[in-house]
């Protein structure tokens, strides 16, 4: 039959490969399951491939359908604006753009920066010739003046009049005067004749007479709102003069230039395709995404601009299918991932492809990922968690059963060494071979001495199991701290001198009435003064302190022995644990010791701290409370 030691470092060495194969089953459970996620991560993507492209087909068929049937709609629409229902159809963001050989519709209506076509000017007539001679080559401003007058009240010449005299006006620097010829001139509607408006003449004319009375801006108002015919050449340059006029590098709203830069590229295609000289593709994709739909015919040439998102209005997709994403995809894009399909749009006669997605879906999957990923590895964590506190747990029981087992031998050998001298002493006196009275008389005091010894130790036993059941029954009284210290140092004096020692004691004068057990507490100073003479083998002194404070009163026992490591300070006070150098220095002791003083003072009221180091020695300080006033009356 194996000891129990034996037994214990079995058990002790199984335990780490427990533990090695419970880690290695929830690892091995952590992979199946990681597989498991892959293949349904796997199916979930096919599923919702083949879902998309389902769809896809069935938007992309949609698309045709609806861009069919606009023009048609386009082919029967007459005239701007269109009919109610006609014009609650219409896209979003989108407009229908008419162009004729002179006219530029839109609706709704939309300012456009600059015109294909704008309308050009009338010849002069030849009534303005004797004022040009009077002012350009005679410089008779008066006269001139006077020649253009009665031109004035003519509608017919009255814009170009009021242009003249203006301008003589400057010239003779009387600015009030040709600011007032101006402002008269915005208000006509007619062109000059190389086809320049008179009103923008005016105005740009009133920019360089009054810089400071924000003519400027109203110039660049009424260029940003369309407000002339322009050509493109000469909305740049008056953009341009507005800009220096205001002494600034402003661009034209991008939004703006767009869509007049498109309204004349279409209409300079018109003609062309017209003639068959060139294509007008009726179905047209910008490089943003745009939609143009044409209708084209000799008389005119109708468009409808959808912004890049008109796909979405155009496709009635179910509600089903509200997860799904598209976006405009470049031609030479490629799907990728199993929630991507393209789809390119040439069956509605358009160049560009869309990209459908489900982002939803994806957004789901990769939440549940993690999801069940945090579950395993939480199932994880508990299985290593578990076995570690099993781990634990056993290694503490098999602790407190190594101690138990150590705790047993010291006790056997702190019996056997006095019992052995005890009858090996009887047996002398018991034959009379002590004839000596001296000798006789010291064996009698051997025997009192181990005999006192063999009752301490099984009454600290004893003691020790009530202690641990909690039947110790403590006896608090008031009586002074100090005065108990000197009683238990005198009684303890004669032991230490049989052992070569002696004990200095140094105690304050002052009262130190406390209030706990006398027997207890005498138990516990005479313990901590066996230790001291016990482990101290070089110096053979031990000292003890007493010092009163306001509200406690210290006892010290310090010694010079051979002190106690940091690591071991913190157990030292649990119950069958002796510190490493007294088991290697054979020193004996049961290790319930001070297990025992530390319960006696905690249930006195008080604390004990140990201040040690190896080679130096341990100071153990016992702190109890000063019985209060009301203790001390009762």
């Amino acid at each position: 039959m194996r000891s129990p030691t034996i037994q214990l470092l079995s058990v002790r060495r199984s335990l780490p490969l427990f533990l090695a194969v419970v880690v290695c089953l929830a690892v091995w459970q952590v992979t199946l399951t990681w597989r498991l996620m892959d293949q349904d991560q796997n199916l979930a993507a096919e599923e919702s491939r083949e879902r998309l492209e389902q769809i896809a087909d069935l938007a992309v068929s949609q698309l045709a359908g609806a861009l069919a049937d606009w023009e048609l709609r386009l082919r029967e629409l007459e005239a701007l604006p269109p009919p109610p229902e006609f014009g609650a159809k219409l896209p979003a963001g989108g407009f229908l753009v008419v162009l004729g050989t002179n006219s530029v519709t839109t609706y709704p209506v939309r300012p456009l920066l600059f015109v294909p076509a704008p309308a050009s000017g009338t010849p002069l007539p030849a009534v303005f010739d004797a004022a040009e001679k009077l002012e350009f080559r005679d410089k008779q401003y008066p006269k001139a003046i006077s020649a253009v007058e009665p031109l004035l009240k003519n509608p017919l010449t009255r814009a170009e009049a009021l242009l003249r005299l203006a301008r003589i006006e400057k010239k003779r620097n009387h600015v009030d005067a040709a600011l007032a010829a101006y402002n008269r001139l915005s208000q006509e509607t007619s062109s000059s004749p190389e086809g320049m408006p008179y009103a923008l003449l005016a105005a740009d004319a009133r920019c360089e007479l009054a810089r400071h009375d924000g003519a400027a801006d109203q110039l660049r108002a009424a260029l940003i709102a369309g407000r002339w015919p322009l050509r493109r050449e000469t909305f740049e340059f008056y953009w341009n003069e507005m800009n220096r006029l205001r002494q600034s590098a402003e661009e034209p709203p991008r939004e703006a230039l767009e869509f007049a830069s498109l309204v004349s590229r279409l209409y300079n295609q018109w003609p062309p395709s017209m003639k068959k000289e060139a294509s007008l593709d009726t179905r047209q994709l910008t490089a943003s995404g745009a939609l143009l739909l044409c209708h084209v015919s000799p008389s005119r040439l109708v468009v409808l601009t959808a912004p890049p998102a008109w796909p979405s209005q155009m496709m009635k997709l179910p509600v089903s299918t509200r997860d799904v994403g598209w976006r405009w995809a470049s031609t030479e894009s490629q799907s990728t991932g199993a929630a991507h399909v393209l789809r390119s749009l040439a069956e509605s006669q358009l160049k560009g492809k869309l990209d459908f997605s489900i982002d939803a879906a994806v957004a789901t999957r990769k939440l549940n990922r993690p999801l069940r990923l945090t579950g395993v590895v939480l199932m994880l964590i508990l299985v290593i968690a578990g076995a570690y506190a099993i781990f634990r747990g056993v290694s503490r029981e098999l602790r407190v059963a190594q101690l138990q087992a150590d705790f047993v031998s010291s006790v056997s050998h702190e019996f056997r060494s006095p019992l052995t001298s005890l009858r090996g002493i009887t047996e002398l006196l018991s034959e009379g071979r002590l004839a000596d009275p001296l000798r006789r008389q010291q064996s009698f005091g051997f025997l009192q001495r181990e005999t006192a010894r063999l009752q301490r130790l099984v009454e600290d036993l004893l003691d020790f199991g009530r202690m641990e059941s909690g039947r110790t029954q403590y006896a608090n009284e008031i009586y002074d701290a100090f005065t108990l210290v000197r009683t238990v140092v005198e009684d303890f004096k004669e032991e230490a001198r049989s052992y070569g020692f002696q004990i200095e004691m140094s105690l304050d004068e002052c009262a130190s009435t406390i209030k706990a057990d006398q027997q207890a507490l005498a138990r516990a100073l005479r313990n901590l003064l066996e230790n001291a003479v016990k482990y101290s083998q070089q110096c053979r002194t031990v000292w003890v302190d007493g010092s009163v404070t306001q509200r406690s009163v210290a006892i010290s026992v310090r010694d010079q022995g051979m002190g106690i490591p940091p690591a071991e300070q913190r157990e030292i006070f649990q119950k069958f644990v002796r510190g490493s150098a007294a088991k290697t220095s054979g020193i004996k002791g049961t290790g319930i010791g001070l297990s025992m003083v530390r319960q006696i003072i905690r249930a006195s009221g008080g604390e004990i701290h140990l201040d040690s180091a190896v080679g130096v020695g341990s100071t153990f300080t016992i702190l109890l409370p000063l019985a209060h006033r009301s203790e001390l009356q009762a």
